[in-house]
């Protein structure tokens, strides 16, 4: 089937690169040595081999299952076990040619999402290892990403990597799709394998014609064997071998390899994204560029006659964008599935998802992609700080409107220009707060305030003493001075020291202070009153939590400001400002232990009767965590 058309069965249908394409014809001049003696080859494998490290050692094969079968078959043999997982392009996909041709049996590891577990690889190592009954565990072999488009973190792969090693296993890196991972992880291929010993790097997936790189790692050199000749035996030593070297030298150059897998990534998360909103449930994370989705078979048929994919097990189906997946072709494959999915539900009512359903999946998949991290995407922009705008302030000021008004307290806006406009004349009436390790409070131990943290709900009406709320204020979000680059630092982490928090105090009975509503200032370590307390400010407060205020003594909630995160980090700020919240929080939890205090987090509340009592506009500062606290 060559219609012209681009579908999205397989990455490995995708067109050859044009620049691929001319570094062949390039090569395609005069006569040369074979076998790999000529210098464009030396070259090229000289190219790959930096991107991997000093000492690593490179061999040229002709396809994906000859680079598996022939990286396994040089540490693996009879009486040998490859330990992989159920998955695997090894297990599901070469016909048995690892078996057959090394003489090592695949043991496959069960797995939900395509990965492996270190503690499951640990557990089957044991089994395997001191039985004569069983092979001997000799490789693990890792599909980074997997066959389901999931990849492994750093994380995930030291803890697989050190297991495999301290068993005595070779790890392998099966990377027909490496450079798809090492885009979304934002890092180069030989940190998206990790600590592996072999690696194959991919490029018949990724814009090349044929060819893939098999890479011996330094750590590795002592224990290899003859792989010039294994490469011949293993059938995988092109006598043309300047037409693969060519390929790669080019795909090297100038990040060719990770700009196409960019490409992909980029496609697959459009693609998933307009599948996702026509209500259709995608089965894995879409981490690469691949989406597993299920849908009515009669749908996948109609829908198969105009353009090409594979059906996948477990009553799925797989789509794969490539590096020349454009949008328009995925915004018309999307238009061709609503129809086809419309049509198919008038006739199938009762199979179809409603509207209430649709919008839950759409959210859920928009909270998901919040949770995940965007750096590779995020360097498709440019920051505010890379423009040169001036840093936002660290605190937002202007009392008058707290409990009052849905206007902003202070209007910091998306645009740094915004913030150099902002009106910051006006002093604040500060109110100091006690020394706060002048106090001698806090001095139960860590492990303590640890082993007792939980929440708390009941409290004994009693007041907190001015020293205990300076020292909660202190230890949730206080200041330890600001750096020579006028960034700020605080007894809390914060992603790149930009501080998007506020603190916002409620006080009902706090011994010395006058009850009200006030903003923390870090840096002075004082407070600001916004609006004395009332009744109707306290009627206020426990309507926005839900009736949630209890008996407490202090109330702390904290609002975000993005634009201090978004101006350095764009489209990633939103993780990191829910991160920083989080930290926040525990460490009022742990300085409440350390008091003989209590305290519960609230995420339930109302968000815009809480922003209007807190007088923050609600779009560029709001409510995002609060906290009740009482004496227990």
């Amino acid at each position: 089937m060559n219609d012209g058309q681009r579908w999205f069965a397989s990455d490995n249908n995708a067109a050859t690169h044009p620049r691929i394409m001319d570094a062949l014809a390039r090569a395609n001049k005069g006569h040369a040595v074979g076998y790999g003696g000529d210098p464009d080859t030396s070259r090229a494998e000289n190219a790959v081999a930096a991107l991997f490290g000093e000492g690593s050692l490179v061999r040229f094969v002709l396809n994906g299952t000859g680079s598996n079968v022939y990286a396994i078959g040089c540490f693996a043999g009879q009486g040998d076990a490859i330990i992989c997982a159920d998955c695997a392009h090894l297990v599901v996909d070469e016909t048995g040619a690892p078996t057959a041709v090394t003489g090592a049996q695949l043991v496959p590891l069960r797995t939900i999402d395509g990965k492996l577990d270190a503690g499951q690889l640990a557990q089957v190592i044991g089994e395997y290892k001191d039985d004569m009954h069983k092979p001997r565990p000799a490789v693990v072999s890792i599909s980074q990403p997997t066959e389901l488009g999931t990849v492994y973190s750093a994380s995930e792969l030291d803890a697989l990597i050190s297991t495999a090693h301290n068993h005595g296993c070779v790890v392998h890196v099966d990377g027909a799709r490496l450079a798809n991972a090492a885009a979304a992880l934002g890092v180069g291929p030989a940190e998206a394998a990790g600590a592996a010993d072999v690696i194959g790097f991919g490029g018949t997936k990724n814009g090349l014609m044929f060819g893939e790189a098999v890479v011996f790692m330094p750590r590795i050199a002592g224990h290899l064997p003859d792989t010039a000749r294994l490469r011949k035996t293993r059938l995988q030593l092109a006598s043309k071998m300047r037409y693969i070297a060519a390929q790669f030298e080019e795909y090297v150059r100038d990040g060719l390899w990770l700009e196409n897998a960019r490409a992909a990534n980029r496609a697959g998360a459009i693609l998933n994204e307009g599948v996702r909103r026509l209500g259709i449930p995608v089965a894995y994370p879409v981490d690469t560029n691949g989406v597993f989705a299920r849908i009515p078979v009669p749908v996948a048929e109609t829908l198969r006659s105009k353009r090409f994919f594979y059906d996948w097990e477990g009553g799925l189906v797989r789509w794969m964008t490539s590096w020349d997946s454009t949008d328009e072709d995925i915004q018309t494959f999307l238009a061709d599935l609503s129809a086809t999915l419309t049509e198919y539900n008038k006739n199938h009512p009762e199979q179809a998802p409603g509207p209430e359903e649709v919008r839950l999946r759409e959210s859920l998949g928009n909270s998901r992609k919040l949770m995940k991290s965007n750096w590779a995407e995020m360097e498709r922009y440019t920051s505010d700080q890379s423009r040169g705008l001036p840093m936002p302030p660290f605190v937002n000021f202007q009392p008058s409107q707290a409990g009052q008004s849905e206007q902003p307290v202070q209007p910091t806006g998306r645009q740094g220009e915004a913030l150099a406009s902002a009106d910051m004349s006006q002093e604040p009436n500060l109110i100091e707060l006690p020394e706060p390790l002048a106090t001698g409070l806090g001095s139960k131990s860590f492990a303590a305030c640890t082993a007792e943290r939980k929440s708390r709900r009941k409290f004994n009406g009693e007041p907190l003493s001015l020293e205990e709320l300076s020292f909660l204020l202190w230890a949730s979000q206080g200041s330890r001075g600001l750096r020579k680059d006028s960034f700020i630092r605080r007894t809390v982490p914060s992603g790149g020291s930009r501080h998007p928090l506020d603190t916002h105090i409620y006080t009902r009975r706090v011994i010395g202070l006058q009850p009200g509503l006030y903003r923390f200032m870090p840096v002075e370590h004082a407070l600001v009153m916004s609006v004395p307390a009332s009744p109707a400010l306290d009627a206020a407060f426990d309507a926005a939590l839900f009736e949630q205020l209890w008996d407490c003594a202090a109330l702390f909630v904290w609002t975000a400001v993005p634009y201090r995160t978004e101006w350095r980090y764009t489209i990633s700020a939103a993780k990191i400002v829910l991160l920083d919240a989080g930290h926040a929080c525990q460490a009022l939890y742990g300085a409440c232990e350390a008091l003989g205090l209590g305290t519960c987090a609230i995420g339930a509340y109302d968000q815009a009767p809480m922003d209007k009592t807190l007088g923050v506009d609600g779009q560029d500062e709001f409510a995002v965590y609060a906290a009740p606290v009482g004496r227990v």
